[in-house]
């Protein structure tokens, strides 16, 4: 029997490799002799560069900005000739940077996010994929292209220093000091989310309080997003802010397609592209998944939809091991979705256990695949 652990990470609990491991000791705890392949997968956001460590082998550590401007190691990876760049915006801008009581998106940015990217051109790579997600910000990217020579002025003229409260002040972008490079390479973003910026499901309004906002906040960056984009059309560059994928990581995405000309793709489907999934699918018996929250935002975009699309085209069973199950979510190609926390539970107790519960649940499933092959 043939199984694969593919899971995402678990925030603040475990990554999707410790995740993947957890998993696969269930399995053989209840069937020794199974087949099993530990695959942690991940969306384009916290966790992407260990994930496709075999294709961008070569790690680089520089010096960056952190969401609040301070200077922290972050790291970037090329494919083993040099010539393709991986850039994780949350090694950046990540929400993981921040202690709880500084979580505020009014006041971060994506400064050090360029300077990824500065720093991957500085190594000669020809092609940069961008993975978005699990950002502190919402300045829909405009201090990553700050970082690359783009510049931002208020009404009066005075340069700006782009942060999710300074956007509001935004009457008109240039991009005329762009790093010249970025016109002769490839330039992708892998979204977590293929959301808009803009509108009732973009992204200020759907994932502010995540990263620490208010609903006053929320309005407020909403309306300096708002102006980002007419600063940008005035400018003459391409989008409105309803552009699918435009809202990953606070409106990191529109920075990349408006601000840098790049292009926007799903995250998952083409990280488990680049991770060969539908190879490894296969004669596959059985994929084990899970994330910390199996809610109405997994069905877009998310990775668990992207496994089951390809579980379901190759008829595999596929089941979710969550934290935590929250509401009715159907998606075609996921068999079954169990919630791993036991009923009542402190959150951090259950943090504290998920490695363990994830380890007994993949044993029930196990068994359970096991008793109905013996039926």
């Amino acid at each position: 029997m043939r199984v694969i652990c593919a899971p995402d990470k678990f925030k603040q609990c475990c990554t999707a490799a410790e995740a993947a491991e957890a998993l696969a000791l269930g399995v053989l705890d209840a069937a020794p002799q199974a087949d099993v392949l530990r695959l942690p997968v991940a969306d384009g956001g916290e966790g992407t560069l260990d994930v496709l460590r075999e294709a961008f082998p070569q790690r680089r550590r520089i010096r960056v900005q952190d969401p609040l401007g301070r200077e922290v190691d972050a790291e970037f990876a090329l494919s083993a000739d040099g010539r393709r760049a991986l850039v994780e915006s949350a090694q950046a801008c990540g929400l993981w940077r921040l202690d709880e009581a500084e979580r505020n998106p009014a006041l971060t940015h994506t400064f050090g996010v360029g300077q990824l990217l500065k720093a991957a051109l500085d190594a000669g790579a020809r092609e940069l994929l961008i993975g978005l997600g699990g950002s502190a910000t919402s300045d829909g990217g405009a201090g990553m292209a700050q970082a690359l020579g783009a510049k931002f002025f208020d009404e009066a003229g005075t340069p700006l220093t782009p942060t999710g409260d300074t956007l509001l002040k935004i009457r008109a972008c240039d991009t005329a000091s762009l790093d010249p490079r970025l016109k002769t390479v490839k330039l992708s973003a892998l979204c977590d989310i293929m959301a808009p910026m803009l509108g009732p499901h973009g992204a200020s309004r759907s994932y502010v309080a995540q990263k620490g906002g208010t609903t006053r906040t929320m309005h407020k960056l909403e309306e300096g997003l708002a102006m980002l984009s007419l600063a940008t059309a005035k400018a003459g560059l391409r989008g409105n802010g309803l552009e699918p994928g435009s809202g990953a990581a606070g409106g990191l995405g529109y920075g990349v397609y408006s601000l840098l000309g790049g292009g926007l793709l799903p995250g998952a489907d083409n990280v488990l592209e680049l991770l060969g999934f539908r190879r490894l699918l296969q004669g596959a018996a059985l994929v084990l998944t899970g994330e910390g929250s199996y809610d109405a935002q997994t069905a877009h975009g998310k990775l668990i939809a992207s496994l089951a699309e390809d579980c379901k085209g190759q008829n595999v069973p596929l089941v979710v091991l969550a934290g935590q199950v929250a509401g009715e979510v159907n998606i075609p190609g996921v068999t079954a979705v169990f919630g791993i926390s036991p009923y009542g539970a402190r959150r951090q107790d259950s943090l504290n256990e998920g490695k363990a519960n994830l380890r007994k649940h993949a044993a029930y499933v196990t068994r359970l695949l096991l008793a109905r092959a013996g039926a």
